[in-house]
């Protein structure tokens, strides 16, 4: 029995399976009146403008894979943040394919307050003016406030930039601090993007950029030896990938829940368990392992790019809603997550459509908060989650993935 999921990844491009109903065919003998417009339309020098962590960087891959394919001979270069300080940082470069997509990385400094951050940023807006950018692609989460963009926009226009596009929709359509309750239903974040760049004629459609990340040969190698120096392939059941932890507290889904769903599967169709999350998520991994008499920890063990391959081995995620959730997704890995009620709905949710998410609505929903705050009842919106319900829906995926019965 092969563990291979099925692969979605024929062509970074595909039709999204979220569409309800076809697009509209334009007349045979009307001109097609779609294309770059004159902001967009010789664009040699390209800057792409976003920063965060793993996860606003994958949900972001499908649109500057849209880029890529709209801008083939351009040279792009990707502003990013990074945090050389933090060890548990995970850039974009880290991440990102080496070549394919983007020709040059920049980092955004850490700003400190006073001179030194001064300095820091004036030392970047000399290097972007160097390189002579035609234009800057405002990526940026929707979050950002008219005052920070404004703020950005000078900034690009001290660098010498001063086509900056996408800058105008990311402040129509940003996103109040305060979270209304209830929370509402707002689109994906990937899908955002390449709105934004439909509005500025970039696709011309809301077609899918699937978020590609190129992986290597040896990458998808290396992983291959790992699992088999753990053991695991003695094993015929399918291997599931499962990560039960995350930066935010507020976010994770009870242990003692993890093990028993698994203890289950196990029970119930052989599966095989890996791990997967950072160093700080590794001595929980091995607590999980030593219940479930079986399995294999890569939590900390595996950079990100290999995780990814990783999790292209696995039938399908079980985990909370974190960057591992969106580099399962990215490699076409079904997830079964578990989503606390700190954001808006639906706005980070993966890439496709053929993921199972639970999010149940609380009335202290919308906090936005690392830690939970509700005294009373600490994690409501998770502890609502049941484990008999994730366990049907792990049984129905994995009915669906592989012929397992």
């Amino acid at each position: 029995m092969s563990n291979k999921p099925r692969d979605s990844r024929t062509s970074p491009l595909v039709l999204s399976l979220n569409r309800l109903e076809p697009p509209l065919s334009p007349c045979p003998h009307s001109k097609r009146h779609f294309g770059k417009n004159s902001q967009t339309l010789d664009l040699k020098r390209i800057l792409v403008f976003r920063t965060g962590h793993l996860g606003d960087t994958l949900v972001a891959v499908p649109a500057f894979w849209a880029l890529r394919d709209s801008f083939p001979a351009a040279k792009i270069a990707y502003l990013s943040s990074a945090d050389p300080a933090n060890p548990q940082y995970v850039s974009a470069r880290d991440v990102l394919p080496e070549k394919g997509l983007f020709d040059e990385w920049i980092s955004y400094p850490n700003l400190s307050s006073g001179l030194s951050g001064i300095v820091s940023l004036l030392g970047l807006a000399l290097k972007i003016r160097r390189k002579r950018f035609d234009a800057v692609f405002y990526l940026m989460t929707r979050y950002r406030t008219a005052r920070q963009i404004q703020r950005d926009r000078l900034f690009f226009r001290l660098a010498g930039v001063r086509n900056i596009i996408g800058a105008d929709f990311v402040q129509k359509h940003n996103l109040p601090l305060e979270i209304p309750r209830p929370v509402p239903r707002i689109e994906k974040e990937g899908t955002f993007l390449l709105r934004l760049l439909e509005e500025n004629q970039i696709v011309n459609d809301l077609r899918e950029f699937h978020p590609d990340l190129a992986l290597t040969t040896e990458e998808h190698s290396a992983v291959r030896e790992w699992m088999e120096s753990t053991g695991i392939t003695k094993y015929s059941g399918p291997r599931i990938a499962v990560a039960p932890g995350s930066k935010w507290d507020s976010k994770i889904w009870n242990e003692d829940r993890y093990a028993n769903v698994v203890t289950r599967l196990i029970a119930s169709h052989d599966v095989v368990p890996v791990i997967f999350g950072g160093p700080e998520d590794r001595d929980k991994g091995e607590r999980l392992i030593a219940r479930w008499g079986r399995g294999a920890n890569a939590a900390g063990k595996l950079n990100v790019r290999k995780a990814a391959a990783g999790l292209s081995e696995c039938t399908f995620y079980l985990g909370n809603d974190t960057g591992t959730m969106h580099l399962a997704a990215s490699v076409g890995t079904t997830c079964v997550a578990m989503f606390s009620a700190v954001d808006w709905a639906g706005r980070f949710e993966p890439v496709g459509s053929q993921h199972v998410l639970f999010r149940r609505s609380v009335e202290c929903e919308g906090c936005h908060s690392p830690s939970c705050l509700n005294k009373e009842y600490r994690n409501k919106c998770l502890e609502l989650i049941d484990a008999d319900d994730v366990y049907e829906a792990c049984v129905s995926v994995l009915a669906r993935e592989i012929d397992v019965v």
